[in-house]
């Protein structure tokens, strides 16, 4: 079904839109946003929803940068997959130190969504539908660890649809995976409580979810061009880095 999966012309085009320089400025917003968010969470005792609003921004541009990358070179999934699944269980006590009294024990690090979207394809790619099979069983099993602090099912389909929109498959089979990925976006924050809190739900939850990225997607596509300027590799330093500089903050300063 996937064992032979190569991106169209048309889709090469809409990846070469945006500039290696634009797609590390993407990176960039993606982890101001994220810090700023979790430095709302760990160090304010009332969480400013303002920056939580700014904060729902990080893992859709995450996402999209990662669906953009995995695919540039599918022959190479299960290299991709396997430094996530390390960068992942290296970061996860560093994660589970700094997030300690917020999330449950068992929580998982984002880090564990990116890594088992990509052991699907990897999966898919070399061993077709049963490849395909096992890929699910996969993240059928991590969307109870990932559901308390990385988004659950919802930031599961949001990142295998991004994925699914970059790949040679039947235009149909892309619409559904655009209109799965929008559907997950909307719903990846606050959805729950549209008809508890619905004004708040709205606005700092559900439309800073979807407005803030194609914001910051627009602005980088017109107004960023050049060069790559951050290292290889520099989110997983970043990512891990940062936690474990709050979880220092948060116990002895």
């Amino acid at each position: 079904m996937m064992n032979h999966l190569y991106l169209t012309p048309r889709l090469r085009l809409s990846m070469t839109a945006i500039s290696p320089a634009g797609i590390d400025m993407l990176k960039v917003l993606a982890l101001i946003s994220m810090i700023l968010d979790h430095a709302n969470t760990l160090f304010l005792t009332k969480p400013l929803p303002e920056l939580y609003a700014l904060g729902r921004m990080a893992f859709p541009l995450f996402a999209l940068v990662w669906a953009m990358n995995v695919n540039r070179n599918p022959d190479r999934y299960q290299q991709h997959a396997s430094r996530l699944w390390i960068w992942a269980l290296l970061t996860q006590p560093v994660f589970a130190w700094a997030f300690a009294g917020h999330y449950p024990w068992y929580a998982l690090n984002i880090l564990f969504v990116f890594a088992g979207v990509t052991q699907l394809l990897a999966l898919s790619q070399r061993y077709g539908t049963a490849g395909l099979c096992a890929g699910i069983i996969l993240l059928m099993l991590l969307v109870w660890p990932l559901t308390p602090a990385s988004y659950g099912i919802t930031g599961l389909i949001l990142v295998t649809g991004l994925a699914l929109t970059q790949l040679q498959l039947p235009v149909r089979i892309r619409i559904m995976a655009i209109m799965v990925s929008t559907g997950a976006l909307v719903c990846l924050n606050g959805a729950s409580h549209l008809l508890i809190q619905p004004a708040t739900a709205l606005v700092f939850a559900i439309l800073p979810t979807f407005i803030l990225p194609v914001m910051a997607l627009y602005s980088v596509r017109t107004l960023v061009s050049g060069a790559r300027f951050i290292p290889r590799h520099f989110f997983y330093y970043a990512y891990a880095g940062h936690l474990f500089l709050f979880a220092l903050m948060t116990r002895f300063i």
